[in-house]
């Protein structure tokens, strides 16, 4: 490994990534108090007062919801964003609402980011890296996922995917060590208190796996999230959660960014179009199960395949904006490793070919979800996230078909842990 080009390299990712993270908290610091009210969040905010305040019944109700935000001082005529979690979610964020408004939405964001680095943080760590790597490159690569543009948008909105995000890593984590419950556990939790939509390939995944105990633990993190709910907050509080997934407010087709965005857009709403976006999302499922396959068969090939279940797990999902593409950066960190592994094996200088085809993807799709941001209309040439996030699936799902085609697929080790020097190789 060419040690001048490594370290120009670090260099690089280092810099550039620092740069859009001080872009995106120049641009977080300076929204005004009026614009913090408004943001995503507020919805949050407003239920957890109203939980707080005593009112669990009305934490779905959008009036109640909206008159909570203009007593802190939205306008009336704002655009507001529904509470659609479940009602735990409600009752974790209720400690902010002894902050006002826009003090709540600083610390959520503040938290958010940190569940995020904290994700990057614990799947790097379990990250099969060379045992000689350039210094500083597992921090530089760790920097380029957190830089994606999801990531600004979850810090500017006050978004709830972080959390997600960090089930996911701690998920990794467990996988790379031989442990299942756990990582379901994590992943059936984090999803389903904060995006539910969004687990249906992970979960596709560990079906492939045959990962029954993992499934298990999704189960219980999700019946534990229900629970929780109705414990704290009643019954009627989840009735109300029911019927707000079965009526959503702010769901337009054509602002998606995964396969109904890519039909809404194209083909606008109705029938037909709703029904072809559950087709591709079938389909896109049962690709995150054939990966899920694989990585039982070929521990080896864990990264390359979590990345393009994870990838395809959010191009199925009925509501994906840009904010919920950070869910991906930390599998974008364990591939991160795998190819650094791989081209430091084949002799070739880093970054190489590989590691810079990582980048180029996650650039290209960051600049595709700031180019769909606030594109609603319908017709050609539709939304760009959905063909760049495809695409991504494809390539990650592509490498590991090229790496099983023609050759035997030795069974996991016993007792489901991964033997790291064997398994880490790309085979």
């Amino acid at each position: 490994m060419s040690s001048q080009r490594a370290r120009l390299g670090v260099a690089v990712l280092l810099v550039a990534a620092a740069a859009v993270l001080a872009h995106y908290v120049q641009v977080w610091s300076a929204i005004p108090p009026v614009e913090a009210r408004t943001s995503d969040f507020a919805g949050t905010y407003a239920s957890a007062t109203l939980w707080r305040t005593g009112h669990p019944a009305d934490l779905y109700n959008v009036g109640a919801q909206e008159g909570v935000s203009r007593a802190q001082g939205a306008p009336g005529n704002h655009l507001f964003v529904p509470f659609e979690n479940p009602p735990l979610a409600a009752v974790v964020a209720s400690p902010l609402t002894l902050l006002d408004a826009t003090a709540a939405y600083r610390a959520w964001s503040l938290l958010q980011l940190g569940a995020l680095v904290a994700a990057l943080a614990i799947a790097a760590r379990a990250a099969p890296w060379p045992s000689r790597r350039p210094h500083l490159s597992a921090t530089a690569c760790a920097g380029v996922a957190l830089a994606g543009f999801g990531t600004g948008l979850l810090f500017v909105e006050g978004q709830w995917d972080g959390v997600p995000a960090l089930g996911l890593a701690l998920a990794y984590a467990g996988w790379t060590s031989g442990r299942r419950f756990v990582p379901g556990f994590a992943t059936g939790f984090a999803f389903g208190i904060a995006k539910p939509h969004l687990a249906a390939g992970v979960i596709a995944f560990m079906a492939g796996r045959r990962d029954w105990h993992g499934l298990a633990g999704v189960v219980a993190g999700g019946a534990s999230v229900a629970a929780g709910g109705v414990v704290l907050a009643g019954p009627g509080a989840t009735a109300g959660f029911i019927r707000a997934l079965l009526q959503p407010v702010n769901s337009p087709p054509a602002q998606m960014q995964g396969s109904s965005g890519i039909t809404g857009s194209l083909l606008g709403s109705g029938l037909a179009p709703y029904a072809l976006a559950l087709l591709l999302a079938a389909i896109a499922l049962v690709a995150a199960g054939w990966l899920g396959t694989v990585s039982r068969r070929r521990p080896a090939l864990l990264e390359p395949a979590l990345l393009g279940a994870t990838a395809l797990s959010l191009w199925a999902s009925p509501h994906l904006l840009g904010h919920d593409l950070v869910v991906l950066a930390p599998p974008l960190v364990a591939m991160f490793a795998w190819t650094m592994r791989a081209e430091r094996q084949s002799a070739a200088a880093w970054p190489g070919p590989a590691s810079l085809a990582l980048v180029a993807g996650w650039v290209a799709l960051s600049y595709a979800s700031l180019f769909d941001l606030g594109q609603g209309g319908v017709g050609l040439p539709g939304r760009l996230t959905p063909w760049v996030l495809l695409a991504c699936a494809v390539a990650a799902s592509g490498a590991v078909w090229r790496l099983t085609r023609g050759e035997p697929m030795p069974a996991a080790p016993a007792g489901g842990s991964r033997v790291m020097e064997e398994a880490h190789h790309p085979a």
